[in-house]
């Protein structure tokens, strides 16, 4: 007898199958120009032989220092998930002179961050680390400062302003997102991510919405 959470894992696997509509199926020449730019809520696309269905689509557009006003650029998030193995991934992408995008690996917390000596780092250490340019370890592993920015996180209807602090290691093939949720609240909450990169050309769209 499966356990609860691995019965609703399959249940919601089957209900994302059952919503494609066949007549959303890309053409084989439409699949050449596509790309992840174009998928919609609802959609399906393939990445390193999984499949995945795509729940909620949610930008984060860069605001000014008192997120009072919406700047230029923008990263786009997708929730999604894998129909393999009912993983949930958030895939994002960017468009700065070219397209770029990266998918979550792990979510971490402070307590597996250090800095160089091996200390572990908090929430407090973030400014001295910006104001450094200074690094963060992760499993002995350097990760260099790389961009700091505030942003609206626009979901559902809904924004939240979010600080951001962002991390690479010495290949740029690895990263780390600190994310300081409430900035206008007395008490801020962070959510921590590693993510990898993804050649835009190994996402194959299946359906666009």
């Amino acid at each position: 007898m499966l356990d609860p959470a691995t019965l609703k894992s399959f249940e919601e696997r089957f209900d994302a199958i059952r919503s494609l509509n066949p007549k959303n199926i890309v053409s084989d020449k439409e699949k050449q120009t596509l790309t992840i730019m174009d998928i919609k809520e609802n959609s399906f696309f393939l990445y390193d032989n999984k499949t995945y269905f795509v729940k909620l689509i949610c930008p984060y557009m860069e605001a000014s220092e008192d997120f009072s006003k919406k700047l230029d650029y923008t990263v786009t998030e997708l929730n999604c998930l894998c129909l393999e193995t009912g993983d949930n991934i958030n895939f994002e992408w960017e468009y700065d002179d070219e397209l770029e995008v990266s998918f979550t690996t792990k979510r971490l917390t402070f307590k597996r961050l250090t800095d160089e000596k091996g200390e572990t780092i908090d929430e407090d250490d973030l400014d001295q680390i910006v104001d450094d340019n200074d690094l963060i370890m992760l499993d002995k592993e350097k990760f260099w400062y790389e961009d700091d920015w505030p942003a609206l996180y626009i979901c559902k209807g809904k924004e939240e302003s979010v600080y951001m602090y962002e991390f690479e290691n010495e290949n740029h093939t690895k990263f780390i997102t600190i994310e300081e949720w409430g900035t206008n609240k007395k008490k801020q909450e962070y959510q921590i991510f590693s993510s990898s990169p993804a050649n835009p050309k190994d996402i194959t769209i299946i359906t666009k919405h």
